[in-house]
């Protein structure tokens, strides 16, 4: 009976758990961060983005990602770092290089046209 007991509260714990988490209960979730809790996480428009621009960049090209008009830029950044191994991720605190990936927000800079326009972010290139 202890054992039945123990059973039937761990289960409705797990349940619970993937409940608040939210679904897709049985399909692959799209990204690593999809089910972390019941909110959208802060990197996933990032991490759908990134693959989809790294076939749009040359190999070896200067690179940075943030969204424009929020401070916090290191979230995408580290994303960028990890999910760009062919390019050179710079900081985006610092002098903007020749490509940006603007996550959610379009990047307000003249010296910058779009290339490619996604549901999650723009890729942008340096020069008219």
């Amino acid at each position: 009976m202890i054992v039945a007991a123990a059973t039937v509260i761990l289960l409705i714990a797990f349940v619970n758990r993937l409940y608040t988490r939210g679904g897709p209960y049985f399909a692959r979730p799209e990204t690593i961060v999809d089910q972390v809790g019941p909110n959208k996480h802060e990197t996933r428009d990032a991490l759908v983005l990134l693959p989809k621009v790294r076939r749009l960049l040359p190999r070896g090209a200067r690179v940075t990602c943030f969204e424009p008009g929020n401070a916090d830029t290191m979230p995408d950044f580290f994303a960028a770092v990890g999910q760009l191994p062919q390019q050179i991720v710079v900081s985006p605190n610092g002098v903007l290089p020749e490509y940006v990936i603007a996550i959610r927000k379009p990047l307000d800079n003249s010296a910058y046209r779009v290339i490619a326009e996604f549901p999650e972010g723009r890729l942008y290139k340096a020069g008219p």
